[in-house]
């Protein structure tokens, strides 16, 4: 079976934030247990990963060696996908030839406003996924700041946080799972 990981966030998240190596070795050791994956990010950029420490060093740089590091363009996948935290926001990036949002209809979550506001570099984001899903037609939710909270809609699974690694991934394991 196949999955898609979406990890990668548009560039002007990346700058601010770029992908938590953590958070992404455990999404990806989890999945990749199970599934051929697939890593996709918008525009099929490359991945700049953040908090990269001395127990994931190495993993990172293996996996950049890997032929499945080299990402798909999201916007031509018709897999199950699953982004957390930041990377909901490389999901904005999806729209279709009418230029209409690819998940409009949608029920989805990602960092909520309080957790945003916590962060430096709020100021400078273009973008608050709450408010863009909100504006596209699309129904968000979130939890407290920091809890585990997570969305399943049709082949999306969305999750609001790093804390809301492991359970996002298991909903995208259950879905691809049931497929």
């Amino acid at each position: 079976a196949h999955c898609l990981s979406l990890p990668g966030a548009p560039s002007w998240v990346r700058r601010l934030a770029g992908v938590s190596a953590q958070s992404f070795l455990h999404c990806f050791t989890l999945a990749s247990a199970a599934f051929n994956l697939q890593v996709a990010t918008p525009g099929g950029r490359t991945m700049d990963f953040v908090d990269v420490t001395e127990s994931n060093a190495r993993w990172v740089q293996d996996f950049r060696l890997k032929a499945y590091a080299s990402p798909a363009k999201l916007e031509s996948i018709d897999e199950p996908i699953c982004a957390v935290g930041h990377g909901v926001a490389a999901l904005c990036c999806a729209t279709n030839e009418d230029r209409s949002w690819v998940f409009q209809g949608y029920s989805v979550t990602g960092p909520s406003v309080h957790e945003l506001v916590r962060a430096p570099g709020f100021a400078r984001l273009p973008l608050i996924v709450e408010d863009f899903v909100k504006d596209a037609g699309a129904s968000f939710s979130a939890s407290e700041p920091d809890a585990v909270h997570v969305v399943l809609d049709r082949h999306l699974v969305t999750g609001q946080n790093a804390n809301s690694t492991v359970p996002a991934v298991q909903n995208l394991l259950f879905l691809c799972g049931s497929r």
